[in-house]
């Protein structure tokens, strides 16, 4: 019975080595929701798909006067050392260069180890020491009583003693192990070893071996693997939440550069409206020139076709001005060299805006939010950690009964190995059971800790709530500016047509000397502004779609591709150029 008992003591021992992997914990459906950044397929969200390219053109007698305007460039004439940069590239390169990102994809590194120190809390512990101790006594009388006979008549004879002084040395030592159990208790096993030794008035030496078992476990308050595990379930869910607010914060800065990346592609389109603007102001002063020389036209319309022609002189150089700060923006989200920030390199748009209406079904995107959005994981998580402090601080409620257990073997004997050896004959041993409680008369800072943990869990459930209604609200606000953005864009592509008809029109008009310069420089004026407004309704319709790929929590693109966040034991992304052909896996017209 005894050595069973040994035996099951020891195999208790091994429950007392917990690790995440090994126990029951709900986050684990989270983990492939944490890890994935996934991308919003437009295609896949929409009811009915309409024309693939802006239809607002003029109506077809106004169409050839159109075409013969110049429209702008797609990009502003490249320098030596131009750099086209496509949306994959820019992904890329801001996954893998940008310093804040590199910051934040260490604190789910550093949320890990929490989760290490909290599995650490039932580790083994290996105890061990020895002491010495030498007692002199002194010397001390006594009385000896003895009798010189058998005879009970006889008188007792009294001897009176003087004992001499006694020295005793005690040498010990102590080896065991201590484990911390999941289930709340401690079990400890230690060998101690001592030896007695006298040296007056006689010689004497023994050796005590003894080896203890012993465990406390509590039965109430603080028992069970639920609540001693709870902390480390608490530090894995802290984990996964750091790891959503990494997730969220990745998404907003590749959502930021895509819309920087957009700005420059603006600039780079106003910058050739200027330019367009600028060579057929120069093309006017060269006409008026040509008739003032032949007597067509008075000297002053010279005087207003080279005012014409500083004032878009002026803009040129503005749209330029515009065309670095912009890429200096870029450049900067692509961790650009103090170099690079005082002049700037040439990073051009080399994605073309893809231009597709679209029907949205408003029902899937507002699904695809509420399981993407990783605000919502984020207090999901948090309820569940809620819920499990709710249960510890219900447990702390209970009164604390503790139950202790001990066995020994004991054995003494004139030579250590001899006492050692004896031990296990299991002929001396010791044995103890015992029961100890505590109750707090009125309990009453436990009750309110249960009451303050129930509060913030509901408190919660209503901030849930209230961020699901905001999250819908802004999936809807989005795909409207979507619509009313690509409505826009067809209003500025008929603006445009109009404007640019008109202009030819202003122009013939001055040939035959019915209208002034300054009249077709307002018209050329009208021609730039309309182009502008596309520019930026083009440009604006792209940030829509950037806004409700992050409002689904999702990254915009077609690609089908997935983007995953480093594990925690990984190490930040190295801060590496991308390689030649990259950015090429896909036609750059479907990039969103």
């Amino acid at each position: 019975m005894t050595r069973r008992l040994l035996v099951c003591t020891l195999a208790l021992s091994l429950t007392g080595c917990v690790r995440l992997d090994d126990i029951d914990w709900p986050g684990r459906r989270f983990a492939a929701r944490l890890e994935t950044m996934r991308t919003l397929d437009l295609r896949e969200s929409v009811l009915a798909q309409r024309d693939p390219q802006p239809s607002a053109r003029p109506p077809a007698a106004t169409q050839p006067a159109f075409e013969a305007i110049p429209r702008p460039r797609a990009t502003a004439p490249a320098a030596p050392d131009a750099r086209p940069l496509t949306l994959d590239a820019l992904r890329y390169r801001v996954l893998a260069e940008n310093l804040g990102l590199r910051v934040t994809l260490l604190d789910p590194q550093i949320a890990a180890t929490r989760i290490g120190e909290e599995e650490g809390r039932f580790d083994a512990t290996v105890f061990g020491g020895a002491r010495y101790n030498r007692q002199e006594l002194p010397e001390r009388d006594s009385e000896i009583v003895s009798f010189t006979s058998d005879n009970k008549d006889l008188d007792k004879q009294i001897v009176k003693l003087t004992s001499v002084e006694q020295t005793k040395e005690r040498v010990g030592a102590e080896l065991g192990l201590r484990m911390p159990l999941a289930s709340g208790g401690r079990l400890e096993v230690a060998q101690t070893l001592d030896q007695d030794k006298k040296t007056s008035p006689r010689d004497f030496e023994s050796y005590i071996s003894g080896l203890k078992f012993s465990l406390s476990q509590p039965l109430l308050r603080g028992a069970g693997r639920a609540f001693n595990l709870a902390g480390l379930r608490i530090a894995a869910y802290r984990h996964q939440a750091v790891q959503a607010r990494t997730k969220l914060a990745t998404i907003r800065l590749l959502a930021i550069a895509e819309k920087a990346y957009w700005r420059v592609y603006a600039a780079q389109r106003v910058l050739d409206v200027r330019r367009q603007q600028y060579e057929l102001a120069n093309r006017n002063l060269q006409l008026v020139q040509r008739r003032v020389d032949e007597g067509l036209s008075p000297q002053i319309e010279v005087i207003r076709a080279e005012v014409g022609v500083a004032e878009r002189l002026e803009a040129l150089i503005v749209a330029e001005t515009g065309l670095r700060v912009q890429q200096r923006g870029l450049s900067v989200l692509l961790n650009g060299s103090d170099a690079e920030m005082a002049a700037p390199p040439d990073l051009l748009a080399g994605t073309e805006p893809f231009l597709v209406p679209y029907e949205l079904d408003r029902a899937r995107l507002v699904e695809t939010a509420l399981r993407e959005r990783m605000e919502l994981l984020d207090l999901e998580l948090r309820l569940a950690e809620d819920a499990l402090r709710i249960d510890l601080a219900r447990n702390q409620t209970l009164p604390l009964i503790m139950l202790d257990f001990e066995y020994g073997l004991l054995d003494r004997s004139g030579s250590l190995a001899t006492a050692w050896s004896g031990m296990w004959d299991f002929d001396h041993s010791e044995f103890s059971i015992g029961l100890r409680g505590e109750l707090q008369v009125t309990n009453q800072a436990a009750r309110e800790r249960l009451r303050r943990a129930t509060l913030q869990r509901t408190q919660r459930l209503a901030s849930q709530a209230q961020r699901r209604q905001a999250i819908i609200q802004e999936v809807h606000d989005t795909a409207d500016l979507l619509t009313q953005n690509w409505q826009r864009i067809l209003a500025a592509r008929k603006n445009v047509a109009v404007a640019g008809v008109n202009y030819e029109a202003e122009q013939k008009q001055f040939a035959a000397g019915t209208r002034t310069m300054r009249e077709v420089l307002e018209a050329l004026a009208q021609l730039g502004d309309a182009q502008r407004r596309e520019i930026r309704a083009i440009v604006e319709y792209q940030v829509a779609q950037i806004d409700l790929a992050f409002a689904t929590g999702t990254l915009l693109g077609y690609a089908r591709t997935e983007l995953r966040m480093p594990r925690a034991t990984e190490p930040p992304p190295p801060v590496e150029t991308p390689p030649a052909g990259a950015a090429a896996s896909r036609p750059a017209a479907a990039d969103g």
